[in-house]
């Protein structure tokens, strides 16, 4: 069997070393058989983009022999060799602006030395490519491969005014790009997202984003019908060493890793990275969440969380996918674009698309992450409370609940005073724990904050903020918000929770009774 390239990214590599690769040459055919030359693609990270820049590099030399066994090899490509200027900006040292415009000056003078080309680049980014290109296209025109377009970008969204430098340099750059169109056989952009004033989408106005459009729904990922013929006896050496059939390794594959949309049509691709591992590992768990977690969501979460509670219930239209200003980026559109929600459904009518998180590796864990983000506590924390939750509810110990959820609830910052933020941390924590748990259910009377329902018992939760759990308490009672279980055969226990503020502390207060009909 070939290995599995859990950590390979480059064509020659794998094809040269013996090393699986899921075929997705027809797809790139396609592409070229469309008319364009200037593309853009935007995926989530850890989702391919760089082995797809690394295949059109390699059909770009004209490495023919590469692709023998592959679906191109056998077709009529012509296998034309073209000089190329690939740039990885994830790979392009951005510690600082100036850091940034010298590396990418010194990746260019690199290609240059490649190609022979003795003279030295000038210092500034822009003005060096427009060298280098010139120099090039003497003979043929310059193929260019921009992987990670937006990293510097993205590593310092924390900080707007240096992501502003950056944006300022990449403006000049991609402007440069288009100016030098006349001297370009092909130019393909990859990254996460589509920030604007970058001239990505200004300065090179004829770039064709592929992002939602159906050519390239299955250009990344796995399909079902991809693993089921290139993973088959990988997913069979597992099924064996957990006894159990390779029917149901491919199911829990698809629960775990599947999911992901990229257009309107209905096609569904697994994640690449986590498939890999796994099946290398021969363990489920969580490979792609595990591996890095952008640092700039958890200021956004923090800022715009009260957007998350209901997020399965989001519709965007295709233009709130569009480019982001870096003063103000949406949250429900960026968490598309970065992976953690996916499109689960198209409304031809009112042209919306609806989203969702995509497989369970995805939602349990951003569920887990938001929790850690607006409760400001350590993952250590956020599980030990976890344990203690289920067994109080096993044993239906409100004391050990309500305990619990005080220290949990007491890292959050006092001059938070929002019962909204409260009831956001309040309802995911219960998402976490695998309960069945609804908000903002309407009744007649009005909204019930949470209902939570085990297998003995129904709770009635109503949240208040600086305000006497027994004026929750009492809200429910008068509004009858207990009417709709009646018949459900099971014990109700209405639950007034207060947040209340003092002397600089969150202080947690409850008010219970069981209800008797």
């Amino acid at each position: 069997m070939k290995l599995l390239p859990t950590d390979v990214s480059s064509l020659d590599t794998m094809i040269k070393k013996n090393y699986l690769y899921i075929d997705k040459t027809q797809y790139i055919y396609n592409l070229f058989q469309k008319g364009s030359r200037f593309y853009f693609l935007s995926r989530p990270r850890r989702f391919g983009k760089s082995l797809l820049v690394s295949t059109l590099r390699e059909i770009f030399l004209g490495n023919k022999k590469l692709f023998t066994d592959l679906w191109i090899g056998k077709s009529d490509y012509a296998w034309q060799k073209y000089p190329i200027i690939e740039l990885d900006f994830s790979n392009i040292a951005h510690r600082t602006p100036e850091h940034f415009e010298k590396d990418i000056v010194t990746r260019l003078q690199e290609i240059a030395h490649a190609y022979t080309l003795n003279f030295q680049l000038n210092s500034i980014p822009e003005t060096a490519l427009r060298e280098l290109v010139t120099a090039l296209a003497v003979t043929k025109k310059v193929v260019i491969l921009i992987d990670e377009y937006d990293k510097p970008i993205i590593d310092h969204i924390g900080n707007l005014e240096e992501a502003t430098k950056y944006q300022a340099i990449l403006r000049s750059f991609y402007t440069t790009v288009k100016s030098l169109e006349r001297h370009l056989h092909f130019v393909f952009l990859t990254g996460v997202s589509k920030f604007a004033k970058t001239s990505v989408f200004s300065g090179i106005n004829n770039l064709n984003d592929i992002s939602l459009k159906p050519e390239a729904a299955q250009l990344l990922g796995y399909t079902h019908e991809e693993i089921q013929y290139y993973l088959h006896s990988y997913c069979e050496n597992f099924a064996q060493k957990i006894n159990k059939s390779s029917e149901e390794i491919i199911q829990s594959l698809t629960s775990w890793y599947n999911g992901y949309r990229f257009s309107e049509l209905p096609t569904k691709v697994y994640n690449p990275f986590s498939v890999l591992y796994c099946l290398h590992d021969k363990k489920f768990q969580n490979y792609w969440y595990a591996s890095e977690t952008p640092t700039f969501l958890i200021t956004l979460l923090k800022k715009q969380y009260e957007y998350i509670e209901n997020v399965e219930e989001s519709e965007l239209s295709p233009e709130s996918f569009g480019t982001f200003e870096l003063d103000d980026i949406p949250l429900v559109p960026l968490l598309y674009q970065t992976g953690y929600l996916t499109l689960k459904d198209f409304n031809e009518e009112t042209g919306l698309f609806k989203l969702g998180f995509p497989n369970f590796e995805v939602k349990e864990s951003f569920t887990k992450f938001i929790v850690i983000t607006l409760a400001q506590a350590s993952i250590s924390t956020v599980d030990v409370a976890l344990s203690k939750f289920r067994i109080a509810l096993k044993n239906n110990d409100l004391d050990l609940f309500f305990t619990t959820l005080q220290q949990l609830f007491a890292h959050v910052p006092y001059s938070i005073l929002k019962e909204s933020y409260y009831h956001s941390l309040f309802q995911f924590l219960l998402r976490l724990l695998s309960l069945n748990a609804q908000s903002e259910i309407l009744t007649n009377t009005g909204r019930i904050d949470t209902v939570l329902v085990t297998k003995t018992n129904i709770y009635i939760f109503e949240l208040k903020l600086n305000k006497s759990p027994k004026v929750a308490l009492q809200q429910i009672k008068d509004k009858k918000y207990y009417e709709q279980y009646l018949a459900n055969g099971k014990q109700i226990i209405l639950v007034g929770l207060s947040f209340m503020h003092k002397n600089n502390e969150m202080h947690l207060e409850h008010a219970q009774e069981i209800f008797n009909a």
